[in-house]
């Protein structure tokens, strides 16, 4: 080599990305934590970022060589699955999570509030392995290998007694002295699968069952007829109409001006009103006197209300019927007047 001449060698790295897991394993609606790992070369640089706002980096934000990443995801309160993704050495990391469990009131369907000892049906999925009902008194807090536990907002957990288990529902009741405020509900699959999901108890959360068991139409109950002599009768108020394929209202007769006639409603959530004075009852927009409210004896979680029909109602037909209890209102129902 002559004077001046020079050779100049370059050592240059090429940096690759490995990131495992690219999807990691559906995360139950608890929510949870995780990590994934990158490979690479020493000195190759990575970032990482979440995507999603429930998807919280907690340890790995950046690095230089191989390292991990570690992620929390929080509960999911929603009735719906999703997805979101963390960003990390340029690829896509896709998290996935299942939907809360929601749990409604049986009887009206609405879910904003349940009230103690009232009747629940949760909907989800894989929350039984096998159908299964109860079939006395009291009721199992068990069935087909499945349990309900209710963590109230005093951090007090009770099982829940049950009603009825299948894969994608679970009919439970709150248990008694379920404090008012949030309440975590864990229901606990035959094969181990958990499920949860987040309630708010109030005092009352009222609830009218309806005949097609839908929480819409026609009333379920009966009417109780009362004659002069003291004689009583029970008369239906729903029938099933073969042609319709659906429950349609059975007409009451308010018979004669000596017969004195009660409708008898039956619901969940209202037992524990503050009083009856605060129970209040409009049907076909007349005011209609409320006799009882409370629980109705034998059924477990199961409320009435006692009302007289007044005679103002003769020939209306379809009518609505609307009670509130303690200022809230339950579902409207219907019934029929001849």
């Amino acid at each position: 080599m002559s004077a001046g001449d020079y050779t100049l060698r370059l050592s240059v790295t090429t940096c690759s990305y490995a990131v495992a897991p690219l999807q990691p394993p559906r995360y139950e609606a608890a929510g949870g934590s995780g990590s994934v790992t990158v490979s690479c070369a020493d000195g190759c640089e990575w970032t990482a970022a979440s995507q999603a706002p429930w998807i919280t980096l907690t340890a790995g934000a950046s690095g230089a060589g191989s390292g991990s990443v570690a992620f929390n995801v929080a509960p999911n309160t929603s009735a719906q699955g999703r997805s979101g993704t963390l960003s990390v050495a340029g690829q896509a990391v896709t998290i996935t999570q299942t939907a809360a469990v929601a749990s409604v009131s049986a009887a009206s369907f609405g879910g904003a509030e349940l009230a103690s000892e009232s009747i629940v049906a949760a909907f989800g999925a894989g929350l039984a392995t096998a159908t299964q009902a109860a079939t006395s008194l009291p009721l199992p807090t068990t069935l087909a290998g499945t349990t309900v536990k209710v963590r109230d907002s005093a951090s007090v957990e009770r099982d829940a007694p049950l009603f009825f288990v299948a894969p994608a529902q679970v009919n439970y009741l709150i248990p008694a002295g379920t404090a008012a405020g949030a309440a975590t509900v864990t229901i606990t699959s035959g094969d181990g699968k958990v499920s949860t999901g987040v309630v708010q108890i109030a005092a009352v959360a009222p609830g009218l069952f309806s005949a097609n068991a839908s929480g819409q139409g026609v009333a379920s109950g009966v009417a109780l007829r009362v004659k002069a002599d003291g004689t009583q009768t029970f008369e239906p108020i729903a029938r099933f109409d073969q042609a319709q394929n659906r429950f349609v209202a059975a007409p009451i007769d308010l018979g004669s001006a000596t017969d004195q006639v009660f409708l008898i409603l039956y619901g969940t959530g209202f037992r524990n009103r503050s009083a009856l004075a605060a129970v209040a009852c409009k049907i076909g927009g007349a005011d209609a006197e409320v006799l009882f409210a409370g629980a109705s004896p034998g059924f477990a979680g199961l409320d009435q209300s006692n009302v007289r029909l007044p005679r103002s109602l003769a020939g209306h037909g379809e009518v609505d019927v609307v009670m509130m209890v303690n200022g809230k209102a339950a579902n409207t129902v219907r019934i029929a007047v001849k």
